[in-house]
């Protein structure tokens, strides 16, 4: 799919029959090493990279830079390494210094006298509120537009819309691609990345579903795997064992840090709310707005709030309590006329490639099992 080719074009190229790539997909029969190599120059790889088994990465010795703990004391299992005056040093990834909280590098800047387009009004409303606009004003050209300025930057750019926090983990592999590419990740929750989506904005929308809720297929577009985890409630440790549910939250006068409206986050809540004939005024917190995962579980770690409905591996980065509600995948759309761009191609081969699905699985609640499983063709 990274490459734009069938399974008869790319049997063409590699001097097969389509029925040996066929069988060779679902794992039914093992290339000989003639049409190993075939295929690797056919899909510009090597023959390592398309059969071969992930090799263990090597361990070095790391000084820690900081003291930092974890419940049960133990050290985070995430770091970063950098090598400073012929030491290693490993910097602990874990609560508000699992994220980047500083500012995002811009591309580009809009000059000051056009920072006013038609229709900057609700665009500004729909970005501050991170809404998707009303039907009326979501045209492909009715957001008005501006001259920008390029001010960083000349590699091809990816645009990905979603709430997945491990959506940030494409940067790497994206920089390190051959060519490489620039990250452009606009967070919003699922209605938003699919409003941008059909809009033409992005060239793929991330979005998650309970796994009990099939796939929805759209007209022209795609569905990739990402990744898999768990929704629920995230609890401050001291309410362990005695919250389960917004019942309990209410009864206890408990109060929430919510997620915005269109994100799964919020319609669980109020699937809940209706579920348990609660209202949302009975809810303390519920007219709050946090635009990312990591936020509502920083916002109950540091006390701003004492519950969340939130992803476990966000839940688990501030060693939170967490009560699963259900089990969801993430998985990207992407408009099949785009399949043949560099950027898209790039994301595939990333999906497709062996340090995304590695960064995944060292963050704790994460699985891995469906990054780069094709959905819906």
């Amino acid at each position: 799919m990274a490459r734009g080719y069938s399974q008869g074009d790319l049997a063409r190229a590699a001097g097969v029959t389509r029925q040996a790539i066929s069988g060779i997909e679902s794992a039914r029969w093992s290339p000989s090493l003639v049409v190993g190599l075939s295929l690797a120059r056919a899909l510009d790889t090597t023959v390592e990279e398309l059969f071969g088994e992930a090799s263990e990465p090597p361990s070095v010795s790391a000084r820690l830079a900081v003291r930092t703990s974890r419940q049960g004391g133990t050290t985070p299992r995430r770091v970063l390494l950098s090598d400073v005056a012929g030491d290693t040093i490993a910097f602990p990834l874990s609560r508000d210094r699992s994220f980047v909280p500083g500012f995002v590098p811009a591309l580009g800047m809009v000059r000051a006298a056009e920072e006013t387009p038609i229709g900057a009004e609700d665009a500004g409303l729909a970005l501050e509120t991170n809404q998707a606009l009303p039907a009326a004003k979501r045209s492909r050209n009715d957001h008005g537009s501006v001259r920008a300025i390029r001010i960083a930057g000349t590699a091809p750019t990816l645009a990905v819309a979603g709430c997945d926090p491990a959506l940030a983990l494409l940067q790497g592999p994206l920089a390190r691609h051959r060519p490489p590419l620039e990250l452009a990740w606009w967070q919003c929750g699922n209605a938003m990345a699919l409003e941008l989506l059909e809009s033409g904005a992005v060239h793929a929308a991330a979005v998650h579903r309970g796994v009990a809720t099939r796939t929805r297929s759209r007209p022209g577009v795609a569905a990739v795997g990402f990744a898999s985890w768990r929704e629920g409630l995230a609890l401050a440790p001291r309410h362990r064992g005695n919250v389960r549910d917004l019942r309990d939250v209410v009864s206890r006068g408990l109060r929430i840090a919510n997620r915005e409206r269109g994100s799964e986050a919020r319609r669980l809540v109020d699937d809940q709310l209706d579920r348990l004939g609660l209202a949302s005024s009975d809810v303390a917190g519920y007219e709050t707005v946090c635009t990312a995962h990591l936020l509502v579980a920083s916002a109950v770690g540091s006390g701003l709030a004492d519950a969340a409905v939130t992803t476990e591996p966000a839940a688990l980065a501030f060693g939170l309590e967490f009560v699963s509600w259900q089990e969801e995948i993430s998985e990207l759309h992407i408009p099949r006329a785009l399949m043949g761009s560099t950027e898209v191609r790039a994301l595939l081969d990333v999906l497709g490639g062996r340090e995304l699905p590695r960064q995944l699985t060292t963050l704790e609640g994460y699985g891995a099992e469906v990054c780069g499983r094709i959905l819906v063709a």
